[in-house]
């Protein structure tokens, strides 16, 4: 049995055996958490565009003050992933839903409002962007730790992937939606649109019901939890290898990244309406594995699923360095592409998610999946960093031919998972995967 391999508990395996249940949109708790999810994915993109414009345009910042944001917003993870995975395992998920996505409303709204004052600078930009990047990494961590108590056991990896859909249709969508924003209205009024959009998420996760509760952990030193975390990564069979294969994508898929709009523009000729057209375009691959998740499945086999992902992604990432021709060619390949790197991460990232979230117990899913983070994050930088060295060394068709090859490295660290034995959690005396304690709610997607 395959779930056995994976280390499912016998009371998960006997939940994933079982016909799915309706479709995951029916359930409205998830509905809910998707609905703020993707409002605020919209508007962080748009921000993705604005703050740098905001930076380079009212402030007049030079290219290393502006992107010096980059680095700043990244530095939360690096710097305090394992401990917001300890807040994410001690605290009310829900709750922390809730206050983080206050925060962000207030930390990103400081930005237009101290325009209108006439007090913005650079340290305030600075403050602004590090503490939004700290509480979306608490957040993250947090909605990733409930989504199993709000959706049955068989919907799990349909309802991650529907939730990496909408994150690629906002990367698709925001950055065009930032552009005119800006245009007609101004850089801080599309900062504001970004800061609404994380209330409009703290009012969807205040109307859900969470369905499941689970036992009160027993609280351990706070340095001990850390250690607990990052140990139940390095010491597991599985844990380890997921998240060595996920910065080695992030640190190559980084460097394709980085370097995609300049080759585009500089080696390729191409217009930046051109340009455009190819980013636009690769939602549609999203799409389209979102929904061969939710009718195939795959959640029986996490690993298998993964693998596809990378080999879908990275076949997607190689047509760029090799597209020549006519214009019309070009386009082609490139749009082909895109579609299939959009179709792979779609497929890979929901499924590396539910793959940690059944084989690892309740107590330490936060922790796990913070300094999980931590690891996949730091990867990013230093991956763009190295494509762009590539790029100043060889040429950027080059650079991005070994980015786009390093994807299958991938591969390497997962050819190598063996199957763990179930872990207990010491508090409550289940075991991972095991569902949570229902409440006395008798239709546990209903709305509050």
């Amino acid at each position: 049995m395959i779930c056995r391999e994976f280390g499912v508990a016998d009371e998960r395996i006997g939940n994933l055996e079982k016909k799915s249940p309706a479709g995951v949109w029916r359930n409205h708790n998830f509905l809910l958490l998707w609905t703020g999810q993707s409002l605020s994915r919209i508007g962080t993109q748009i921000t993705q565009l604005a703050l740098p414009l905001t930076a380079a345009i009212l402030l007049h910042g030079s290219p290393l003050q502006v992107s010096a944001m980059t680095a700043i917003e990244f530095l939360p993870a690096m710097l305090f992933g394992p401990i917001a995975g300890v807040w994410v395992d001690r605290l009310d998920r829900r709750q922390i839903l809730i206050w983080t996505d206050i925060g962000r409303f207030v930390s990103l709204g400081s930005i237009p409002a101290c325009y209108l004052l006439g007090i913005l600078n650079f340290p305030i930009l600075y403050t602004a962007t590090f503490f939004t990047g700290l509480l979306s990494i608490i957040y993250d961590s947090a909605y990733q730790v409930l989504l199993p108590d709000l959706v049955d056991g068989r919907q799990l990896l349909d309802a991650n992937s529907k939730l990496q859909m909408s994150q690629s249709i906002a990367r698709g969508s925001g950055p065009a939606m930032g552009g005119t924003m800006v245009q007609w209205l101004s850089a801080p009024v599309a900062v504001a649109v970004d800061a609404v959009s994380y209330l409009v998420s703290a009012v969807c996760a205040v109307l859900i019901k969470v369905p499941r509760k689970r036992p009160e952990p027993v609280r351990r030193a706070f340095l001990g939890e850390i250690v607990e975390g990052v140990r139940a990564i390095v010491k597991h069979p599985v844990r380890w290898r997921l998240s060595a294969a996920e910065a080695t994508d992030n640190f190559f898929g980084s460097g394709v990244i980085a370097l995609y709009a300049v080759y585009a523009t500089q080696d390729l000729g191409l217009s930046a309406f051109l340009t455009g057209l190819v980013f636009a375009v690769g939602p549609l691959g999203a799409i389209a594995a979102s929904m061969v998740l939710g009718r195939v499945g795959g959640q029986d086999r996490p690993k298998e699923t993964v693998i596809i992902g990378v080999l879908i992604r990275a076949v997607g990432f190689v047509l760029a360095p090799i597209a020549t021709g006519s214009t019309a060619l070009v386009v082609t390949l490139l749009c082909v592409g895109q579609i299939l790197a959009q179709a792979g991460l779609t497929t890979l990232a929901p499924a590396s998610v539910t793959w940690r979230q059944v084989i690892t117990p309740n107590h330490l899913l936060g922790r796990v999946l913070a300094s999980g983070m931590t690891i996949q994050y730091g990867t990013i930088p230093v991956g763009a960093l190295f494509a762009g060295w590539l790029g100043e060394v060889f040429g950027i068709r080059t650079a991005l031919a070994v980015s786009a090859l390093g994807v299958f490295c991938t591969l390497l660290w997962l050819v190598g998972t063996h199957n763990p034995a179930p872990e207990t959690d010491p508090d409550t005396g289940t075991t991972s995967g095991t569902p949570a304690t229902p409440t006395t709610t008798t239709d546990e997607h209903r709305m509050p």
